[in-house]
């Protein structure tokens, strides 16, 4: 499979029981200290705080300089990519940045227009085998999810299942 760099994908009820149905585990952040960074993947802002202030600096972060839908709380930074994200769609443009940071050597930050959500998953379909992403849960922590083949696997399913929007010209 192929995500399109050209459409927007968009969640409907079945997607969102899928993800809902397949949460990572709550995890003490400090427990990512020993992990190699270039393997690890961050999204949302309260969570790449968090991390930064634990000295734990992801390969990508990924934020929306809101939390838990409109407290800001979170600064952007110099640099970032800046992307556009609507609620309950994987844009393009995000696919895009998400899969040429993880192309790139360097750490990359990128800032989300609307909302990052759901950036785990082009994270997950294209990141290596054995790398972890880490989330929030909203009034519950900080979760992990280990990507492996059968969490690659999962995810291609959860794009199939997406209404695909071909960009107008």
């Amino acid at each position: 499979m192929q995500l399109k760099f050209d459409s927007d994908y968009i969640i409907n009820e079945e997607v969102r029981q899928l993800i809902q149905s397949n949460d990572g585990e709550l995890i003490d952040p400090l427990s990512l200290k020993e992990t190699d960074f270039s393997n690890l993947f961050a999204v949302g802002d309260f969570t790449c705080k968090i991390l930064e202030e634990n000295g734990i600096f992801p390969k990508i972060e990924v934020y929306d300089l809101r939390t838990q839908r409109g407290k800001e709380t979170y600064s952007g930074k110099e640099g970032s990519r800046k992307v556009r994200n609507a609620p309950g769609v994987v844009s393009g443009e995000l696919i895009k940045e998400v899969s040429r940071a993880i192309l790139s050597r360097d750490r990359t930050n990128i800032e989300v227009e609307g909302e990052e959500d759901l950036a785990v998953l082009p994270i997950i379909f294209y990141a290596p085998i054995h790398s972890l992403v880490v989330y929030g849960i909203p009034d519950e922590g900080m979760a992990v999810i280990h990507i492996e083949g059968k969490t690659k696997e999962l995810v291609e399913k959860i794009f199939d299942k997406m209404e695909v929007k071909k960009h107008e010209l």
